[in-house]
């Protein structure tokens, strides 16, 4: 039996999946009026005409182009009922606008994200634990809540094609005012950034879920898991490779709108000066004051005094050596070192996953700082050990000490002097160590 081929598929049948713009947008008028209801011939002919009267194609031969219109639309949008003589929606059609409304009017918001990832992590321990089929887990949680997820990545990528396209349509205008818009989407492309970081944050939750699949792997007769928690870890990655994109896209336009207006004032200065210049020449005139001619300047200018400056020659040495004739030089090949350039690149992966873990151990320990009013930092520092290593540990304790010393008006660090020493690694010892949230 010959397996379905997409392509071949939905090249015969484009037209009638995909509708043009025109239809389209019928669609969606028709969608945002009765949704699943019925609704008339006249109702889908008023659709029409305030479709291609706002496209500005008004016709005053319109019969025919609706009636082939509608036609067409029944093919894979539109039910007829001929007792009724009314219209519905096809469920694939209602199932279009469906998606189209969502996606415009969904919004940034990465208080859900994080509630997302706590009910996926949560969701997960609790599969985990009652030792349930690893499979039901990515059918009933975390397929459910990938499109979201990826919904969320989506839009903070679009506002950013949208300031893109703010950007490329501000430079070609003639708007007066062009210097201010261009700092309200400068404004507009940092808020976005933050935003992104905000989701990345949001994201930490993630790692967590990450080490409990690899806890998962690592257990025999799993086999049969390795496919969706590839899928589950590849989603991760590709999520805070899509942030970082986000952010990094911010910081390649704005140097660019910077620039531009920058130009754009020391053109603005030109062309006022070559303005000031014309007037002058345009308003001036000689006036002779006895034997004297003098320039008179129009009534609202005072004079200005204008001397000859004369310029004493110099007279500059070149050496011969400078422009005798040269042999050409060799030049030299670059050679790469591989080696040097792979440590290089894991040195750095290594520093960026470090400060990812170091932030997401710091926002765990705020957290629990700000949900219970106080925080043991000793048995955390521990723990970070266990999942970690040690200079994770001591970088993430630095990050907590130096901002719970900062807010002294807001947290108490309190130091008991006795050593308390790692179970597994005796060498490695802390005092007993808390910090309270002062109410």
């Amino acid at each position: 039996m010959e397996s379905f081929n997409l392509y071949r598929e939905a090249k015969s049948q484009y037209e009638k999946l995909i509708p043009e713009k025109n239809d389209g947008l019928i669609l969606l008028s028709l969608y945002a009026k009765y949704k699943d209801q019925d609704f008339t011939e006249e109702n889908i002919i008023a659709s029409i005409n305030k479709v291609f009267k706002d496209q500005g194609n008004e016709s005053s031969r319109t019969d025919n182009r609706n009636n082939t219109i509608i036609l067409r639309l029944q093919e894979s949008f539109l039910w007829r009922n001929e007792t009724k003589r009314t219209y519905q929606f096809k469920k694939y059609g209602l199932e279009l606008c469906q998606n189209i409304e969502k996606r415009l009017i969904e919004k940034y918001n990465p208080a859900k994200i994080k509630r997302f990832f706590d009910e996926l992590h949560k969701s997960l321990t609790e599969n985990i634990e009652g030792e349930k089929d690893f499979n039901e887990w990515i059918e009933d949680h975390f397929n459910l809540r990938m499109p979201e997820l990826v919904s969320q990545i989506e839009i903070l990528d679009q506002q950013v094609n949208e300031s893109v396209n703010e950007f490329k349509v501000t430079v070609k205008s003639e708007n007066q005012h062009i210097t201010e818009v261009l700092r309200e989407i400068e404004i507009h492309l940092e808020v976005i950034k933050e935003q992104a970081f905000e989701l990345k944050n949001a994201f930490q939750v993630s790692y967590e879920i990450d080490e409990i699949l690899t806890g998962i792997l690592q257990k025999p007769n799993n086999y049969d898991y390795i496919d969706n928690i590839q899928k589950v870890q590849k989603f991760h990655d590709n999520s805070r490779n899509q942030l970082e994109q986000v952010s990094k896209r911010i910081d390649k336009i704005k140097p660019r709108i910077r620039e531009f207006i920058y130009d754009f004032n020391k053109q603005d200065f030109d062309r006022k000066t070559n303005k000031f210049i014309d007037y002058l020449l345009e308003n001036s005139f000689v006036k002779k004051e006895g034997s004297v001619k003098r320039i008179q300047f129009p009534n609202n200018l005072f004079g200005l005094k204008v001397k000859l400056t004369e310029h004493l020659p110099i007279l500059n040495i070149v050496p011969i050596r400078e422009i005798s004739y040269k042999l050409p030089m060799e030049i030299s090949k670059r050679k790469v070192d591989f080696s040097k350039r792979k440590v290089l690149l894991d040195k750095t992966n290594k520093w960026k996953q470090d400060k990812e873990r170091i932030l997401y151990w710091t926002n765990i320990a705020f957290k629990e700082l700000e949900e219970n009013g106080t925080l043991a930092f000793t048995p955390l520092f521990f723990k970070i050990i266990d999942i970690d290593e040690l200079p994770i540990a001591v970088k993430t304790a630095h990050n907590i000490l130096r901002r719970s010393t900062k807010f002294k008006q807001k947290y108490r660090i309190d130091i008991n002097r006795n050593v308390v020493n790692h179970t597994a690694i005796k060498s490695i010892s802390l005092w007993q160590m808390s910090i309270q949230k002062i109410q």
